[in-house]
């Protein structure tokens, strides 16, 4: 097992102390943005998060609750990291008495952490049990766990949108005021990058056979969206969701690398979302016990400066090309932050595999 340096337990000692602060600690559903803390848009890059005044390293940015999360663990029946299905918690339920596995025994991997969790769920779990229980078994032996996971995340998502428009005060999630300019909710969903024109060809055909076949507007689901808007909403949850693990992603590359762990979930925020990419990022992120996205500085931040994340994690792809490579095949981009163009060779000697390939 890896052993953490004393300044990899001293940053994670400082996000732990952030996150026991009463005020945002003390309910699941208690979201936090700094006041500081304001999204512009980007001529080229579109959306982003950037600070109105300076940021001192170690300071709290942002403290988000998933519009939807799944948990994605292999052996769900044996295992501690299984998330509790009712999307006012998101905790781990552990293996007690008290955790309640689904009546309808649609699929293990849907539990809650006690009774009450189970009841207050019921109203979105009953939509999404008929659907897991009609193509769970068939999504997964024959297109895979991944694809699986992808469509029973868009199934949450759709759940809980139909189940927000039954009961307006569970449309948007609790917000602060301080982030009255952020959007919330399903308008969040709705607004966030990505579309069928950002996807290459084949991956488009493929979603759009899986929406037909899987997440028409019917029984059980009952949508009441057309197939082209499920398409776009598939198309903007594979650019946008965060995949959950139990260390920090994004530490500056200064400081001592940490290997995040392994996913046990995966979810969509309405917030961090915003949040762009950079190799050297000046905020890493990580998920809190209730499954909330939680943004920490991870250097001073001036005024100005835009926030970034790291979209992966660093330890694992260091190289130039390696980095590049990545963020091609999995987000369709050249990442051409600052420690990215500093570490390109002279112009003379880049390779023409270092750009995307154009599509005929």
């Amino acid at each position: 097992m890896q052993s953490t340096s004393p300044a990899v337990e001293q940053r994670l000692q400082a996000t732990k102390e952030h996150l026991t602060r009463t005020a945002i600690s003390s309910s699941p559903e208690a979201s936090w943005i700094h006041p500081y803390l304001r999204h512009s848009v980007h001529p080229v890059k579109g959306r982003q998060l950037q600070v109105s005044q300076t940021i001192k390293k170690g300071e709290l940015l942002l403290v988000d609750i998933p519009y939807a999360a799944i948990p994605t663990v292999d052996e769900p029946l044996r295992s501690e990291n299984v998330l509790c299905s009712n999307s006012r918690c998101n905790r781990k339920a552990p293996l007690t008495a008290e955790r309640v596995s689904c009546p309808n025994n649609c699929i293990a991997d849907v539990v809650w952490c006690n009774e009450d969790c189970h009841r207050m769920d019921q109203p979105r779990h009953t939509i999404e049990c008929a659907w897991l229980k009609k193509f769970a078994a068939s999504i997964r032996s024959k297109w895979g766990e991944y694809d699986f996971g992808m469509l029973w995340l868009i199934v949450r998502i759709l759940t809980t949108r139909t189940v927000g428009m039954r009961d307006t005060q569970r449309a948007c999630p609790p917000r602060d005021d301080q982030g009255a300019e952020f959007k919330a909710g399903w308008a969040a969903i709705e607004s966030l990058c990505g579309s069928p024109e950002s996807w290459p060809h084949d991956k488009v055909r493929h979603w759009t056979a899986l929406v037909k076949k899987y997440l028409k507007d019917n029984m059980p689901l009952a949508h009441g969206m057309a197939m082209s808007d499920v398409l776009a909403l598939i198309c903007r949850e594979e650019a946008n969701s965060f995949g959950l693990y139990p260390r920090e992603t994004g530490t500056s590359v200064s400081e001592p690398q940490m290997v995040r762990g392994e996913q046990f979930g995966a979810a969509v925020y309405p917030r961090a979302a915003i949040a762009n990419h950079s190799c050297d990022p000046n905020i890493k992120h990580k998920p809190d016990i209730y499954g909330r996205m939680v943004f920490v500085a991870s250097r001073d931040i001036p005024q100005g400066e835009e926030c970034c994340i790291s979209y992966f994690d660093l330890s694992q792809c260091v190289d130039l090309k390696d980095r590049r490579a990545h963020l091609q095949s999995s987000f369709r981009f050249v990442c051409g932050c600052l420690r990215c163009t500093a570490e390109e060779p002279p112009s003379e000697d880049v390779l023409w595999d270092a750009f995307p390939l154009l599509e005929e």
